[in-house]
């Protein structure tokens, strides 16, 4: 079985409601996606602007491609 990588980006300015983005990208396998979730790291420097990440992996459904969305929160 396959795994998926579940990246969540979110990002906002002050004074705005924040965004977050999804992206779904497969890995061979769990112990892969496991490292991949572990050593993932996003940094971005702009004044006024927060940005915070999280990830986490999860079994590839038989139909489920690489996919970047942004997620109704």
């Amino acid at each position: 079985m396959e795994f998926i990588l579940v990246i969540l980006l979110t990002m906002g300015s002050s004074g705005e409601k924040p965004k977050t983005i999804k992206m779904c990208i497969p890995q061979e396998n769990q112990a892969e996606c496991l490292k991949s979730a572990k050593t993932f790291k996003f940094s971005l420097s702009i004044p006024l602007l927060t940005v915070c990440s999280d990830t986490r992996y999860e079994p590839r459904m038989e139909n489920e491609k690489p996919a970047i969305r942004e997620v109704k929160t």
